[in-house]
This record gives C-alpha cells, sequence and structure tokens, in this order.
C-alpha cells in the first residue's frame, strides 16, 4: 500500500512510500481509510516545529483525524464487524502514556491503518467520511475545551480567542450547550466572519 511517511533525522521530509499493509493483533482493526483530515499539527511536525516524544524509530505515517470502514479483524475481536463505518480516537493510552496517532505510532495518512478496537467511534451512514474525519481533533478537542475543561453552562458568557479550525468549531459548539453571548475574538477579518 501507499503511506505518506515523516522520516526524521538531520533531513527530515514527508515521503510516499511503499509498505506492507499492516496485520491486525489481538483487539486491533484493520481500516480501510476513506478520509483523512490534514491538521496544522501535521505540518508542523513535516516542517520541524513539532517533534514526535513517543515514536520508536524515525519514520512514521502521518494522519491523526481519520475516518473509515473496518476491513479486517484480529485473532478475537467480536466487538467490530467488518463493513462498519468509523472515525479513529486520535490517540490511545498505553502504560500511563498517551500516544498520538499519526504521531507516536501510525496513522491514517495511509491506504490501511491499525486501529486498537476501544479507539473506534462508530458513524452513521449519512455522514459523509471527508465531513466525519476532522472530529476526532478538530471537533473534540473544543468539546473536551468546553465540556470538561471550562464546564460551560446554558446562558454563561464565553470568549472564543482565535477562530481557525478548532474555534469555529468552538462557536458552533458553545451554541449547542447554550453558552450565551459567545464573543469570538481574531485578528483576520475572514475568521471573525466565519464566526458569525
Amino acid at each position: 500500500m501507499l503511506a505518506a511517511r515523516l522520516h526524521l533525522g538531520p533531513n527530515r521530509s514527508l515521503e510516499l512510500d511503499e509498505v506492507p499493509v499492516p496485520e491486525p493483533g489481538p483487539d486491533h482493526v484493520l481500516v480501510k481509510v476513506e478520509a483523512a483530515g490534514v491538521c496544522l499539527s501535521d505540518v508542523h511536525l513535516i516542517d520541524g516545529t513539532l517533534t514526535p516524544l513517543f515514536l520508536e524509530g524515525d519514520v512514521v505515517t502521518l494522519g491523526h483525524e481519520v475516518a473509515g470502514t473496518v476491513h479486517a479483524l484480529g485473532p478475537g475481536v467480536t466487538k467490530a464487524k467488518v463493513g462498519d463505518r468509523v472515525v479513529l480516537q486520535a490517540r490511545e493510552a498505553r502504560g500511563g502514556r498517551t500516544y498520538t496517532r499519526g504521531v507516536d505510532y501510525d496513522g491514517g495518512w495511509a491506504e490501511y491503518t491499525l486501529a486498537r478496537i476501544d479507539t473506534l467511534v462508530p458513524i452513521p451512514d449519512d455522514l459523509p467520511f471527508e465531513q466525519a474525519c476532522f472530529i476526532p481533533d478538530a471537533v473534540s478537542t473544543p468539546w473536551g475545551a468546553i465540556t470538561a475543561t471550562g464546564e460551560v453552562k446554558p446562558g454563561e458568557p464565553v470568549g472564543v480567542w482565535g477562530v481557525g479550525g478548532l474555534g469555529a468549531h468552538g462557536v458552533q459548539l458553545l451554541r449547542l450547550v447554550g453558552a450565551a453571548p459567545i464573543i469570538a475574538v481574531d485578528p483576520l477579518p475572514a475568521a471573525r466572519e466565519r464566526a458569525l
């Protein structure tokens, strides 16, 4: 299969490599990638602004915003079935650490990717893959900030500083939880217009 892989080291580069299709082990499935988002963190990984923390080796398939269909099951997997439509959580916990898909282990900028079954999130048939793929980051990040960190309540005033990908979704999610008023601040006129 083809995979967009970041090669670290003194000559950091993103290359389209031909690699073997991975085999799912216990508690894993093989997912046929239908859509994968490009996050600003991916750009920063490529340009060297960010570097993986827990990557074993010096090459990784990028992509933590992934949607697809379950293609094959690992031994003993019963909590998923071939053909399931899913998004993949952008992280998984291992031994007290949080590892990020497409950063610390291979992600979804490939034809197929592996996923632990506890990182699969089902999506409805009427949600297009290209709209679903960014949910694991651009939607879940502001959702966590709003509901867990900020514990925003209905009728509570909220300010959003920066209305790019995360901020624009944050404004929409704040409306869903009933925050009011919502004040969006951004130096870019296009971003302010997007917030409206």
